[in-house]
């Protein structure tokens, strides 16, 4: 049996150095107890990271039995092993004996938020699943049936039990609510797995149950080991925002815990671990993961050295373009705070749009962000702080371009930025830092200026952005600017602000045109019929990006500027 590799955690976060030149890398590696505690209930999760798991990989939280301790059911049924060769973060909670597992589930909540905490390792909501073991499979019911769409995906490992009225009814709309994104956890679709010893009223019970929530149709299809499939009902939608069709029930009979082990638990992963949950408008939406790494999905791994630090990015050539001598556009696409390339590859479905319109898709990597000696640990942001030292972005994203146009055929007169949170931080970086690359800029959901609170910008900076064209996209339900219609003679939010700022140096005139494309309400102000600030303000969306942003963002606006070498713009083919 596989002894578990322990490790003691430092006092702050801070003084575990970063490897700058493996910087994705988890600094802690092995197993240690973490405390929870709710009103109700406290209690303790072992948590176990393998030597391979990098910041942002995917988290696995199980209910473990009752009857027998989180490391010694680590250990028995080779869940280290499972964890290492999929390359899954494990945190255990074991069941309580009271409760009918209500305790447990309560912790289950708790867990999900305190692993988000960023403390000495960095897990993103996108990616958490939860699997329950005998009486832990009734806690992880519990808790998938009020806060689902929190959730990727669940698997529920035998004892169901005879409580199923109590937990069949919960009200709508509970949950948890993330203390970052604001966004409550509801109840809705989710990839399910029901693995049982036999048939039971019990399981039809909840096989029912998922199957309404799952939109499922009656009759199932198998796979090779006979698991029952019933799949989603066409009538459910698919489209870019939203793979429904992934939100599959599953169920197999003969299920034993003395069955359990590496390879079977990696049959189930298989399946759950497929889907990834992401924050859109509305609530948040199911996704199959594209993996930029595989191969099928097209992007090429590059990576420079740049201060000290390995810097790395993906980069998406359409495919019938791979061997053109035509110049191609470039959109840069950054990503938000404790993100990665690899992760808004995924969400933001713009190597999709570049495939279709022809142009380059890079996905860069942040900068470290560690000023903050108990609280956020190594996670990514742009224009970062490490050791007590400012990074300065622009070194590295202008290093990315010229290594880009030196092995392609580019068009240095359509390049663009775009990107959410930090991402868009940075995008607003490339506008006053880089006028001469960049011919114009879309953030979404995060904006800078010169002596903002918000994000210092370097000292070098200048302070003007007179000619450069902006698309902003941000959402009503967002926080961190409580975007209303703006309103620039008095104003009342940063957001403002920022408008005010950006129409003063493009001499734009304080009116604006106003429309509605739903769910999308467009505030614009124009110069010579020119759109030089476009504020696209989005229904029922928190601080989140949604993939239809990107084609928005490159069609309705991007694609119709350029600048030459003399640094004139033009909108469609007209000087502005």
């Amino acid at each position: 049996m596989k002894k578990m590799k322990w490790v003691v955690l430092p006092e702050k976060q801070c003084e575990v150095p970063v490897d700058l030149m493996n910087p994705e890398k988890c600094q802690v590696h092995g197993a240690f107890f973490m405390d929870l505690k709710t009103e109700e209930t406290q209690g303790r999760m072992l948590i176990y990271i393998p030597e391979l798991w990098n910041n942002n990989d995917p988290v696995l939280v199980v209910a473990s039995p009752e009857s027998i301790t989180e490391e010694e059911f680590m250990l028995k049924h080779e869940i280290c092993e499972f964890s290492e060769k999929q390359g899954v973060l494990i945190a255990v909670i074991r069941t309580e004996k009271e409760g009918h597992g209500e305790k447990t589930a309560r912790l289950l909540g708790e867990a999900y938020k305190k692993l988000q905490k960023r403390e000495y390792f960095v897990a993103m909501q996108d990616c958490f699943y939860a699997m329950g073991f005998e009486e832990g499979s009734q806690a992880v019911m519990k808790m998938m049936m009020v806060m689902g769409n929190d959730w990727s995906g669940a698997a529920f490992w035998g004892k169901i039990t005879n409580e199923a009225e109590t937990w069949m009814k919960p009200d709508r709309d509970q949950g948890t609510q993330s203390e970052e994104m604001f966004i409550s956890g509801k109840r809705g679709q989710l990839p399910v797995w029901l693995l049982q010893e036999k048939e039971t009223e019990e399981l039809q019970q909840a096989k029912t149950y998922w199957m309404g929530e799952n939109r499922a149709q009656d009759i199932p299809v198998y796979d090779s080991r006979k698991t029952e499939i019933y799949l989603p009902k066409h009538l459910s939608m698919v489209s870019s925002i939203n793979d429904a069709q992934i939100a599959q029930v599953r169920v197999t009979l003969g299920y034993s815990i003395e069955q359990l082990s590496e390879s079977y638990l990696s049959y189930v992963w298989n399946y759950i671990g497929a889907a990834r949950r992401h924050r859109s408008y509305g609530k948040k939406v199911l996704r199959y993961y594209r993996d930029p790494a595989n191969r099928e999905n097209g992007a090429e791994y590059h990576q420079i050295v740049v201060d000290g630090m390995k810097r790395e990015w993906y980069e998406y050539i359409p495919k019938r373009l791979k061997n053109t001598e035509k110049r191609l556009p470039v959109v840069v696409v950054f990503h938000g705070r404790g993100g990665n390339g690899q992760s808004f590859f995924d969400i933001t479905d713009m190597s999709l749009v570049a495939e279709e319109r022809g142009f380059i898709a890079l996905f860069p990597t942040a900068d470290l962000y560690q000023i903050r000696p108990e609280g956020y640990r190594a996670v990514r942001l742009w224009n970062g702080n490490y050791n007590g030292k400012n990074i300065d972005s622009m070194p590295f994203v202008r290093a990315m371009l010229k290594n880009l146009g030196e092995r392609q055929n580019i068009d240095e007169e359509r390049i663009y930025a775009c990107g959410q949170s930090s991402g868009g931080y940075m995008t607003a970086c490339c506008a006053f830092q880089a006028s001469d690359i960049f011919a114009a800029v879309a953030p979404w959901s995060g904006f800078t200026y010169p002596g903002s609170e918000i994000l210092k910008l370097p000292d070098n900076v200048e302070n003007t952005i007179a000619g450069m064209p902006w698309y902003l996209l941000a959402g009503k339900k967002d926080p961190s600017f409580g975007a209303e219609v703006p309103n620039l003679l008095n104003p009342q939010c940063p957001l403002d602000y920022f408008l005010r700022y950006v129409a003063d140096e493009n001499e734009l005139n304080l009116e604006y045109d106003t429309y509605e494309c739903y769910p999308i309400t467009y505030y614009i102000w124009r110069k010579k019929e020119v759109p030089m600030l476009t504020l696209g303000l989005v229904d029922d969306m928190p601080h989140a990006n949604y993939a239809e942003e990107s084609r928005i963002s490159y069609d309705d606006f991007l694609c119709r500027f350029k600048k030459d070498a003399s640094g004139e713009r033009y909108y469609m083919g007209r000087k502005i």
